[in-house]
């Protein structure tokens, strides 16, 4: 990670601790220890000193063999520390400058040693690394760690005070149709909603025998105002922002569930992709790889959390942000590990669409557009302090034509009002009626658009 012969060169961040520890360990080099283990893990060096200027310098142990046996002896003491989660080559003795220095390289714990904290509880001993500084976890941060180390699906449990009325009927029957549509052949489809409910898992039972909404059936068909009462922070939002169209911000919606905000989402996106994309191959493409961000966003993200689901689009980047840290590290994610869905009951539901498949193909299949286009490299972080994730796709820069900015106004304009006539687009865009005409007729031969009577709306 770094180079042992030019440790000056060096300052503290979040991947480096210098400590001088001249008379044994301090305190501190166990709240780095579990800080950098609930992060993204980082190399403590022992027997450096952090100068006034933030430069490092080699003072050295006095006991390079010692040290090494207290800190191995230590580590595995439940009693100090909850895991041990080093492997013999994580800890070594180098030499420089004639001075013996202790090098601790600390991985990131898995979900299931995470938290990993000092003492005897994780709501008091538990640390995250922010900069060059080590800081408690709030409580909220530790039970998210905590509910991350259960391998079944909490998204599967059912919810005893709810009931099936609690779900969106409407909504229902568009994913029954999308998933007809998807798959024909599927003998679900021929179930009536009281048998096909519990088969999909969107409804289960309880323990008095009635049926009752799942985490994953409500997050995904549930009304607004059970959505709340369940997950008290709840949001999904969309924005368009400094697009460089006269209509700065568009605001689909509002959505009441997952589904409706998804389905919402694509077709925004799909009209994105067609003004962006140079070919209909290009196109499709991008548009996959967007609503895959989505989904992938949707998948993961922890309903408990803070965080919620922002999807921002702006002229030069797509954001899709989502709370809850990644499972696995975003290295793992980045290179195409297989997925570790938080919510696995949702990559069931979505999968009856042909629409997830908990691989994490997904995320590499967009990595891989993105090289193969020679556009600028999407970036995949998290926000340790906010408990976010945050995936930003670049997207291609064009230069409009005024038929093209049109069309856009249009797009929008039918994301907010559902549905307009000819007129009604013209008086509301300020724009000659003919040219809105013009417009309409490109974007149903794009089947973007559909008409009813002498109304037009986007395509379902």
């Amino acid at each position: 990670m770094i180079d042992l012969n030019h440790i000056p060169r060096y300052r503290e961040n979040n991947r480096i601790e210098a400590k001088k520890a001249a008379g044994g360990f301090p305190h501190s080099l166990w709240e780095t220890y579990s800080a950098f283990a609930n992060t993204i893990g980082g190399l403590i060096l022992l027997g450096v000193e952090e100068a006034p200027d933030k430069s490092l310098h080699v003072t050295g142990v006095p006991d390079g063999p010692g040290y090494a046996a207290t800190f191995w002896a230590t580590v595995g003491d439940p009693a100090k520390v909850s895991a041990n989660i080093l492997a013999p080559e994580d800890v070594a003795l180098h030499t420089v400058e004639g001075k013996q220095i202790l090098v601790i390289s600390v991985p990131r714990a898995n979900r299931h040693q995470r938290p990993v904290y000092i003492g005897d509880s994780p709501f008091t001993g538990s640390y995250r690394r922010d900069g060059e500084g080590d800081y408690h976890c709030s409580p909220e941060e530790v039970r998210a760690m905590l509910r991350d180390r259960e391998d079944a699906p909490a998204d599967l449990a059912v919810l005893e005070g709810r009931g099936p009325g609690d779900l969106v009927p409407g909504d229902v029957r568009q994913f029954r149709a999308l998933m007809a549509m998807r798959q024909p052949d599927h003998p679900w489809n021929y179930l009536p909603d009281e048998r096909f409910l519990p088969a999909a898992g969107i409804l289960g039972p309880g323990q008095g025998g009635g049926l009752h909404p799942t985490l994953a059936g409500l997050l995904l068909l549930g009304r607004r105002k059970p959505l709340r009462e369940v997950f008290p922070h709840f949001r999904l939002e969309y924005r368009e922002e400094d697009t460089g169209f006269s209509l700065a911000t568009a605001r689909p919606g509002p959505p009441e569930n997952l589904f409706s905000f998804y389905t919402l989402v694509s077709r925004r996106l799909a009209a994105v992709s067609a003004l962006l994309a140079q070919s209909p191959g290009e196109e499709a493409a991008l548009a996959e790889a967007m609503r895959e961000a989505v989904l992938n966003a949707i998948l993961h993200a922890d309903y408990f959390s803070r965080g919620g689901l922002t999807i921002l689009r702006a002229a030069d980047k797509l954001t899709v942000s989502n709370g809850g840290l990644l499972r696995i590290s975003p290295d793992q994610a980045r290179q195409g590990a297989a997925g570790d869905p938080r919510n696995r009951g949702l990559v069931a539901l979505f999968s009856l669409l042909k629409l997830a498949t908990g691989t994490g193909r997904g995320l590499r299949g967009i990595y891989s557009l993105w090289a193969s286009q020679g556009w600028q490299a999407p970036v995949l972080a998290e926000a340790d302090h906010a408990g976010r994730t945050d995936l930003s796709l670049p997207l291609p820069h064009r230069t409009f034509s005024r038929e093209e900015l049109t069309r856009q106004q249009i797009l929008e304009y039918l994301t907010d009002h559902v549905s307009a006539g000819p007129r009604g687009l013209a008086q509301g865009l300020g724009l000659p009626l003919r040219e809105v005409q013009e417009a309409l007729a490109r974007l149903t031969g794009q089947n973007l658009v559909v008409a009813r009577g002498q109304s037009y709306r986007l395509r379902a």
